[in-house]
């Protein structure tokens, strides 16, 4: 039976990664590592002479998911800490001071001396999951975000048209606003032509179209914007509608 408890603290930055071994608690060695195949596999070719070897690292975003990824595809269990986490025990347990960098030598005295659990390898299941849901919030961020701008940005072009439906927010909604950003567009436009292009929309028949394109014309006559319609804030104003399209 292997009486040795050998912890690997690691540093992920993103190109290198500090490796700290310390064997019952003594640091036996230290060294850099490439966050690739050829660094990865040096830190392997250690892990394979211990028993049991107890891996630490904090979860810095993308940075970590590579060597993650990596110790799951060879089933090697490890504690990733969350950043927060990590420096309040090291600061806690350790007595670090506030200033002081976590680095390799600190996560490997942490699991040395107040050992975490070992986390079990993640199915690529759950971890398909885990990444579907982050795509999902950060697209609804972006949405969120891209609205906020194209209020504020609609409040210099054609603020009025913000009243033009009674929820200002779909796709219909955004495709007129990319048509017409600004209200000389609009009274520029044959009644007609505007008429036509609103029936080319999902779900928009004839009789609505018309009595859309009134509301328009009628909310550009007396609209006030702050801009021109070659202004550079017509294009941004695109630019974000394209985004969200």
């Amino acid at each position: 039976m292997d009486l040795l408890k050998t912890v690997f603290g690691i540093d992920v930055s993103s190109r290198k990664s500090n490796v700290c071994i310390m064997v019952n608690g003594q640091k036996v060695n230290d060294y850099a590592i490439s966050n690739d195949m050829v660094g990865f596999n040096q830190l392997l070719g250690d892990l394979k002479q211990v028993t049991n070897p107890q891996i630490i690292f904090e979860a810095t975003g993308v940075y970590s998911r590579r060597l993650q990824a990596f110790l799951d595809m060879h089933e090697l269990r490890y504690v990733m800490m969350n950043p927060l986490e990590a420096k309040r025990k090291t600061k806690d347990d350790l007595h670090q001071n506030k200033t002081d960098k976590l680095d390799a030598l600190y996560l490997a005295k942490l699991q040395s001396e107040h050992p975490q659990r070992l986390a079990y390898v993640q199915s690529e299941e759950y971890q398909e999951l885990m990444a579907n849901n982050r795509i999902y919030e950060q697209a609804s961020h972006d949405l969120i975000t891209n609205r906020n701008r194209l209020h504020k940005a609609i409040q210099l072009t054609f603020p009025e048209i913000e009243h033009l439906m009674v929820n200002p927010r779909g796709k219909n909604y955004w495709s007129i606003v990319l048509r017409f950003p600004h209200p000389d567009i609009v009274l520029e436009t044959k009644e007609a032509d505007i008429i036509d292009f609103l029936k080319g929309l999902t779900g928009i028949g004839k009789k609505r179209a018309n009595d859309i394109a009134q509301s328009l014309i009628r909310l550009a006559k007396v609209a006030c914007p702050a801009v021109k319609k070659n202004s550079a804030h017509i294009r941004g104003l695109k630019m974000a509608i394209n985004n969200i399209l």
